[in-house]
């Protein structure tokens, strides 16, 4: 309300600061006065070059009436006659200055000698001989003087003419634009105050002007107004009982979305803690692959220890019973000793073998199911992980090449190293060498900026484009149905990235797959979650 009435003040007749009517005469004299002026100075410009005009046929009515009689006198030395024609000359049109003169003594000059440049002259001649000059010189300032005057009085005749019908056309516009927009803007006023739309009261001519149409244009916006406000009433009263509906369609739709996302949070809890017991479950599974390769391992050199055992203890009892019974020979005794020594070095290299296969197992199965960290040398300790995954590789002719400097060392999580691996390598004997008998893994290492940086490639089937798309995604697996649970690159990608504070990426390779790994030298027990 405070707007529409701050709008119709400044619309009030009293206010207007600049009238349609006066700015039209205004514009109307000062074109007028500037159009004046420059006509004067085009006649004052156009009666000089007519006055210039009528002096050069002035000098030629002078050289052809008064170069014969001028010569006449000058050959005589007639000066009385010579001065009244100088005099004659003088009393021509804007002539301002007149001189005769001959090759010898006659000078008479009348008037004031002006600028040379101004000064015209024209030889006197008698029987076609040259025997004297005549100058002469137009008076410019006489000329203008009376352009000016010419000018003036058009420039007079024309402003009185124009500003009478200025004044006229300030009439005509009073009468056909300013009085019945002043009509209008009053009525407008009138509406806004009173806060109505109804059409202007104000009767249009028979001749439908621009104003007409304006007013005819108003009343039609004035109508469509009044339709629209209604049509707003309406809709703001339908909008309100929607709003009354819609308010409880929310505060039950809201209930029915909390208790959704009740249920949704706790099976989202549920899935975590199961996706949680999976991944236990993998490494337990992985752990436990292990030991049963490991103790077929150890079963082999233990076996042979237990047969030399039991072979040292037969030759034994015959050699005490022949010691007995006194027929112990030195060549029996011989043999005997030969025997104790080869026996000996087989049982010490299979002992050696198992002992060797106990520690590996041991310090990897210790980093697996610890949670600590610890400096090792990563060249030994990516040898006695291999020590430990040696019994699936028995039956294989699969190979495992590692290049990484034997000073190379980390200061981190060796369980989570050896986890990875371990993870790397099962995943490439279940799906890379699935149809190779002859396959070929390479572990890379080397440190740069502070950073270890691992590449573990094989030249199995390598990954379709799906597979190097979802690979760490969990439960995705190529074995579905068949064992896989798709845990293993997951459980690879959250040891590196969360345990290791590392990265792991799938690289481009000409043959089979490639992962790249950057993982620090050095985990900080405060960077550990």
């Amino acid at each position: 309300m405070d707007q529409t009435n701050d709008t119709a003040e400044t619309l009030t007749p009293q206010t207007v600061r600049h009238s349609i009517l006066w700015r039209v005469i205004f514009y109307f004299a000062t074109a007028s006065i500037a159009l004046s002026i420059v006509v004067s100075a085009a006649l004052v410009v156009w009666n000089y070059e007519q006055q210039t005009e009528a002096f050069r046929e002035r000098l030629e009515d002078i050289r052809v009436g008064y170069s014969e009689s001028l010569g006449s006198s000058l050959w005589f030395y007639d000066e009385i006659q010579i001065q009244s024609q100088v005099k004659g000359i003088m009393n021509l049109e804007a002539i301002s200055y007149v001189r005769v003169t001959d090759n010898l003594n006659i000078n008479i000059e009348v008037g004031t000698r002006p600028h040379h440049s101004d000064i015209e002259t024209l030889p006197i001649e008698f029987n076609g001989k040259p025997i004297g000059v005549l100058e002469i010189a137009f008076d410019r300032d006489a000329v203008i003087a009376k352009a000016s005057r010419a000018a003036i009085s058009t420039m007079i005749a024309q402003l009185v003419s124009l500003l009478l019908l200025a004044s006229m056309l300030g009439v005509v516009v009073h009468t056909l634009i300013n009085r019945r927009i002043s009509e209008m803007a009053a009525q407008v006023n009138d509406r806004l105050s009173s806060n109505q739309y109804s059409p202007l009261a104000i009767s249009t001519g028979k001749d439908k002007d621009e104003i007409d149409l304006l007013i005819q244009a108003f009343n039609a916006l004035s109508e469509q107004m009044i339709d629209q406000l209604e049509q707003k009433t309406q809709a703001q009263q339908q909008l309100k009982t929607i709003n009354l509906e819609l308010e409880d369609r929310v505060k039950e739709r809201t209930h029915n979305l909390q208790k959704t996302v009740d249920e949704l949070n706790q099976t989202l809890a549920e899935l975590h803690a199961t996706q949680g017991k999976l991944i236990e479950a993998e490494k337990l599974s992985s752990l436990g692959g292990m030991v049963a390769g490991i103790a077929h391992e150890i079963n082999t050199p233990l076996g042979l220890c237990i047969t030399i055992h039991s072979y040292i203890n037969d030759n034994y009892q015959v050699m005490k019973r022949a010691f007995d019974g006194g027929g112990m020979r030195k060549q029996d005794f011989v043999d005997f000793m030969g025997m104790m020594d080869e026996s000996l070095g087989i049982l010490d290299k299979n002992l050696q073998r198992a002992a060797h296969l106990i520690k590996s197992f041991k310090q990897v199965s210790e980093d697996q199911t610890g949670e600590h960290i610890r400096r090792f040398s990563l060249h030994d300790y990516l040898h006695e992980i291999m020590e430990t995954l040696s019994p699936k590789f028995k039956q294989t002719q699969h190979k495992v090449e590692i290049d990484c400097s034997e000073n190379l060392w980390m200061e981190t999580f060796a369980g989570s190293i050896s986890q990875v691996v371990t993870n790397l390598v099962m995943n490439s004997l279940v799906h890379a060498f699935e149809h190779t008998k002859e396959g070929l893994i390479r572990i890379q290492a080397a440190e740069e900026k502070g950073n270890i940086v691992i590449r573990y490639t094989d030249n199995g089937c390598g990954l379709s484009a799906e597979a190097k798309h979802k690979i760490f995604e969990p439960f995705y697996t190529t074995k579905r149905g068949q064992g896989g649970t798709g845990l293993g690159m997951h459980l690879v990608y959250n040891i590196v990235h969360q345990r290791l504070k590392g990265e792991i990426q799938v690289e481009e390779a000409d043959q089979g797959a490639a992962f790249r790994m950057v993982i620090p030298k050095i985990t900080e027990e405060s960077n550990v979650q």
